[in-house]
């Protein structure tokens, strides 16, 4: 394999090649299911999905993950929507405690106020979804063009646990690789989840 070189897959919803890290694997189990491979990590032969809604009803509608398989596997495209979703959700919840761990978090309102009126060097804010408004609004407006986030699953009690906290409302994260990869993978939450 040349240096440089990345494994690429065909999408079986749009029929598209992109590189394997892009899209979203699946394997089938023996009782003839179909599992989410999320982290890539399942053994055995697989086959991909691109991290789009309209990619994976397409292809568990019209039978994509049979013939990839060469079996007969039971595939309800919103079942496997709700599933991606839900290790979409766990990996960012991972990521959110990987940022704290590496002190790349800061936490509170007063904090990320803080932080964000001194032009400190904040790539992402993410607002518990029963924040208060004026708190909400208060960051909102003092993230500027930072990207706020409000994720539907993450209320107070939740974000302060992934924080180490009884409660946190408010979460700002300095840049680096774990901002960023929290950034694509909320992208890629809104392209499965963002419609349900």
């Amino acid at each position: 394999m040349a240096a440089g070189h990345k494994p690429q897959r065909t999408c079986l919803g749009c029929r598209e090649t992109f590189d394997q890290h892009r899209l979203i694997r699946f394997v089938p189990a023996p009782d003839g299911t179909l599992l989410v491979d999320y982290r890539r990590k399942l053994p055995g032969r697989g086959a991909y999905v691109c991290a789009r809604r309209q990619c994976l009803l397409q292809a568990a509608a019209k039978g994509g993950f049979s013939r990839s398989f060469k079996r007969e596997l039971r595939v309800d495209g919103q079942q496997l929507l709700a599933r991606v979703a839900d290790q979409q959700r766990q990996t960012i919840d991972n990521l959110i405690g990987m940022a704290r761990k590496a002190g790349q978090g800061v936490g509170g309102s007063n904090l990320v106020l803080g932080e964000l009126q001194r032009g400190s060097d904040i790539a992402l804010v993410l607002l518990a979804k029963d924040v208060s408004a004026g708190i909400g609004n208060k960051v909102c407006l003092a993230a500027g063009n930072r990207p706020v986030r409000q994720p539907d699953w993450l209320d107070k009690s939740r974000l302060g646990v992934l924080c180490g906290r009884a409660e946190r409302s408010v979460l700002a994260l300095r840049s680096g690789p774990i901002a960023e990869k929290l950034l694509y993978e909320f992208s890629r939450y809104d392209q499965i989840a963002g419609d349900c």
